[in-house]
């Protein structure tokens, strides 16, 4: 075909953590890629991210000491995720294990810098091959203005990725008001903040630090970066992928060849109700994600048109999150664990260890509400747990008295009162909190361990003995909130195979097509291993992809270090 408007070797769609890391390696592997965002700003979902990258015996745990080895990771993976599918094969995980910290040391080598972050443990630590040292690395910190007028497409206002703030600094910071070590962090955090501020500078961390340096690296190769720019159609030629028609937001029509092939990285449809609602348990909704409101399903729905078999559909990488009214929704991380709150059904009882990791927390939230309702559940929370410790947005100790007008905060003299509000058994729901009192005062959660391993400590407070995680509630005024299943983006999509090529249901690749990140299926399954499991696949499943399409062009390919 010749009514092509446009000729790239690859055309990338998409431009998070996967979209961008494609094209920096197709660039540097001697192809000619240009990438197509459907929205007016960069970064999709990874922008609202932690930024961090789970990344198997990388060379900062090498550098610490840490004993980690790719056969540990895979023990792990083996024994946690299993067999769930497609997109968990032996040979998918192999290659992320063996490979990712190859992707690193590439971006590396492409400019961009990274660090450890130590001691945040896998989300299982008792599982064999677990780290409890922590396989998580991240970018650093950024100044965006280097960017130029580029940095005004980034999301703006995304606390607290706008701050000089990483992964570690955020399990700290939360005990500003209880450790000497939290506080210290906090005054330097904040006078970095300001400092940087008065020098004309304006630091990111998390993924907004992570997009940022990943499209600096772009735009420092060359690469054209087409924002409101949506995909609305590949092109097929027999079997094989040879391009794509776009719509621009002015409502023209391109034909974009792709000579090497299309790399869908455009995230998942978290934000698409449709779609949620065709594969989604009920009751499932849009408003209750952190996504990028453009996280609409455009790249599975082309890969599914194109013959790409999915799976995992049904999954999210979820979160106990709240509902601030006319605001997004704040995915809780840190809160669950700390001492002096419970979470509790719709009559008021337990039902889970509130400090487990999030995807974990979600499907208990959705397998109690097939017995009762749970969704939403609230969690319970005490006076000295406010006053202690931060939730969403809020500092400790400062309670805005907007949030409890507009009923996003519960509050009450006593816990009868506040089940009351709560349209909770105010008998049921005394009898909870005095049996987790018992708990907390012998430091056993004799019902859900909470508190028992290196992951659930790891957001409790030290000065709390003898169980960081558990304190009983005891001070009025007495406080709840609503927490619904949300997300950070759904898990399922187009099954690919180790070189992240889009399969048929028979197994057969979609020749010319790639996809990564939350377009593909994720090769952690149904569970949530550690910090940094959805954008580390991503950056080295996209690695791959386009390694596969430079050897499969007969360019000159860029040769990973030894």
């Amino acid at each position: 075909m010749s009514d092509w408007d446009r000729i790239a070797d690859v055309v990338v769609v998409g431009s998070g953590a996967a979209g961008l890391t494609a094209a920096i390696t197709a660039r540097a592997s001697g192809l000619d890629p240009i990438v197509l965002e459907r929205g007016d700003l960069v970064g999709g979902s990874t922008a609202f991210a932690g930024g961090g990258m789970w990344i198997p015996a990388n060379k900062w745990m090498v550098a610490d000491g840490v004993r980690d080895t790719p056969e540990l990771a895979l023990e792990f993976l083996e024994a946690l995720v299993g067999d769930a599918g497609p997109s968990t094969t032996r040979e998918r995980k192999e290659a992320f294990v063996y490979r990712a910290p190859e992707a690193i040391a590439f971006l590396e080598g492409q400019g961009m810098r990274f660090r450890r972050t130590p001691g945040y443990p896998d989300y299982h630590p008792d599982y064999p091959g677990a780290s409890v040292d922590g396989r998580g690395i991240e970018s650093v910190i950024f100044d965006t203005h280097r960017l130029g007028v580029w940095a005004e497409r980034l999301p703006k206002r995304v606390f607290p990725r706008n701050m000089p703030l990483g992964t570690l600094d955020v399990s700290r910071v939360t005990l500003a008001r209880r450790t000497l070590p939290g506080a210290a962090r906090y005054a330097r955090i904040f006078a970095h903040h300001v400092i940087s501020r008065a020098r004309g500078e304006r630091l990111v961390g998390g993924g907004g630090a992570l997009v940022s340096q990943l499209l600096q690296t772009v735009l420092g190769q060359g690469t054209p970066v087409a924002l409101n720019t949506r995909v609305v159609e590949l092109v097929q030629e027999g079997d094989r992928v040879t391009g794509v028609v776009v719509e621009r937001a002015d409502g023209t029509v391109l034909r974009i060849q792709a000579r090497a092939g299309v790399m869908l990285g455009a995230g998942g449809f978290a934000r698409n109700d449709d779609m949620r609602g065709e594969y989604h348990p009920d009751p499932a909704q849009a408003a209750w994600t952190s996504a990028s409101r453009f996280d609409l399903g455009d790249g599975i729905r082309l890969g599914q048109e194109a013959g790409g078999a999915t799976a995992l559909m049904d999954e999210v990488w979820g979160g106990p999150s709240s509902l601030m009214p006319g605001g997004p929704a704040i995915f809780h991380v840190s809160e669950r664990s700390k001492p002096g709150s419970i979470m509790v059904d719709g009559s008021g009882r337990r039902y889970l260890n509130e400090a487990k990791s999030y995807v974990e927390a979600v499907h208990d939230m959705y397998a109690r509400h097939r017995e009762t309702p749970a969704i939403p559940s609230w969690l319970i929370f005490d006076t000295t747990y406010r006053r202690r410790y931060p939730f969403g947005t809020m500092l400790p100790w400062i309670t805005p008295k907007a949030l409890v007008e507009n009923g996003y905060l519960k509050r009450a003299s006593s816990i009868a009162e506040l089940a009351r509000i709560c349209g909770i058994d105010p008998a049921t729901l005394e009898q909870t909190v005095q049996r987790f009192n018992g708990f907390a005062h012998t430091g056993v959660d004799a019902d859900f361990h909470r508190g028992e391993n290196a992951y659930d400590t790891y957001y409790g407070d030290p000065r709390v003995k003898p169980n960081p995680c558990l304190a009983p509630l005891a001070k009025a005024p007495f406080y709840a909130t609503a927490l619904y299943p949300g997300d950070l983006g759904t898990k399922g999509g187009l099954v690919t195979d180790a070189e992240g090529r889009v399969l048929r249901e028979d197994g057969t690749a979609v020749e010319g097509l790639y996809a990564s990140g939350n377009t593909s299926a994720s090769v952690m399954g149904r569970h949530y291993p550690g910090p940094g499991v959805t954008l580390a696949p991503a950056v080295t499943f996209s690695y791959l992809a386009m390694r596969h399409a430079a050897v499969a062009a007969g360019r000159e390919i860029y040769q990973p270090v030894a």
